[in-house]
């Protein structure tokens, strides 16, 4: 990762390159409106100042331009791929010119176009290339090739289950120094660097996306506060003030992991209470341990409850989870009336598909699943199958249907949908006691 000093630099200089390119622009512009020398009698001192300024300007350019060629993104460097992409734009801009004059106009200039056409052609050649960092290569692939045979996803192939990477730090080896007054997310956000420095790999979702690996963590603005609240109140010991953007789980209790279809845990952890199943480990010089557990019986959409829980605010919520995290596969916390029922799905598949999953059931009378994806009224049936959708255990998906189904859901959202959904949300989230 780049310097201060460097990143200081590097916005300096990219702020004067927007100030510089702006100022050509603009004279680009004056130079093509013609004006008649014979107008200016006289050569006063304004002129040469502003000649003087707009050499200057010129050179800070020129050195800007060096600047990002030579060092784009901090560790990243232009290869002859990304000067190749430049040289043949120019070439498409100098000949797009050349054709207008012929075509055209032989009173079209090239300097004004010129001037204008840099910045396009930069950012086309930056859209073209990745930020790079130095990263180091991974010394120890096997728990994540483990988790990569075991439970990536892909379209068209069943869901697997979840990792999640949950670290306890009881010795204050990751996470050093004071935990008072520290947002809890640091706990993650500071093994980020300890791990890559350790390993060459987080362990993490930065890292496991890579490999199609899905993990209960999440990182975005999307994250809903339900779940959060989920987290918060279940999977941490005494609570935690969290980041927004980070879905994390601080504490492993493997009844509620595995309701939530979690089946591996990566952790610094050595033994975990349950029936969990060491899969593997990693050691490093200097760093602590890293274990990876195997959940039995977990959710892949297999949980089907029978028995219902009204329960209306998150807090209640929370209150019944606790009572029966022990039978999650046979009850659940609903916020609506839902009757019991003595029929179970069976034959359940959970299929991962582009823009969403198919699932597939079938029962004897009314059934119920319990999807191991988050709930909300934007997920809608695309296809037409009788089944209904509803909020269960606060943050989860209840799929509700009578026989065979096959039912494909997508989560409907976005510039051109009836985004009236997301206010359902919200309203949800004022109904639990969760609005802000």
């Amino acid at each position: 990762m780049a310097r201060p000093g460097k990143r200081l630099l590097k916005s300096l200089c990219d702020a004067l390159f927007m100030a510089v390119l702006e100022h050509l622009r603009s004279r680009a512009i004056l130079r093509a409106i013609p004006y008649d020398p014979r107008a200016c009698k006289t050569f006063d001192f304004g002129r040469l100042v502003s000649l003087a300024v707009t050499l200057g300007l010129v050179a800070l350019l020129a050195l800007v331009v060096y600047h990002l060629l030579t060092e784009p993104y901090g560790a990243g460097r232009y290869r002859s791929a990304h000067v190749i992409r430049g040289a043949l734009a120019f070439g498409g801009v100098l000949l797009a010119i050349e054709l207008a004059r012929a075509y055209w106009s032989r009173r079209i200039k090239f300097e004004p176009v010129v001037a204008l056409s840099i910045l396009p052609i930069l950012a086309f050649v930056h859209s073209s290339m990745g930020v790079r960092q130095g990263v180091p290569t991974t010394l120890d692939p096997s728990l994540r090739d483990y988790l990569q045979k075991k439970i990536a996803i892909d379209v068209g192939k069943p869901f697997r289950g979840y990792a999640a990477t949950i670290w306890l730090d009881k010795d204050g080896v990751i996470w050093p120094g004071s935990r008072e007054g520290i947002n809890d997310s640091e706990r993650y956000i500071h093994a980020i660097p300890y791990f890559r420095n350790h390993y060459g790999d987080t362990f993490t979702y930065m890292d496991l996306w890579e490999w199609n690996v899905p993990t209960l963590e999440e990182y975005g603005e999307w994250t809903s506060v339900q779940a959060h609240a989920f987290a918060a109140r279940l999977l941490a010991e005494g609570g935690v003030a969290a980041h927004s953007n980070y879905l994390r789980a601080f504490a492993i209790d493997i009844d509620l992991l595995r309701a939530l279809g979690v089946r591996f845990v990566l952790t610094d952890a050595d033994k975990i209470a349950g029936s969990a199943t060491l899969r593997g480990s990693a050691s490093a010089r200097r760093g602590v341990n890293v274990y990876l557990f195997e959940l039995p019986d977990v959710n892949l959409a297999t949980y089907s409850p029978t028995r219902f829980v009204r329960a209306d605010t998150a807090d209640a919520i929370v209150a019944r989870i606790k009572e029966n995290k022990a039978h999650l596969d046979e009850v659940a916390m609903v916020s609506t009336d839902i009757p019991a029922t003595t029929s179970r799905a069976r034959n359940v598949e959970l299929i991962v598909e582009r823009d969403g999953v198919r699932a597939r059931a079938m029962s004897d009378g009314p059934a119920h699943v319990l999807l191991p994806i988050q709930f909300s009224h934007c997920l809608l049936v695309v296809n037409g199958a009788p089944v209904r959708l509803n909020r269960a255990n606060l943050f989860q998906t209840l799929m509700s249907f009578d026989g065979a189904i096959d039912a494909r859901i997508e989560f409907q959202f976005g510039l051109f949908a009836d985004n009236k959904c997301r206010l359902r949300d919200g309203l949800d989230n004022k109904a639990l006691g969760l609005a802000r």
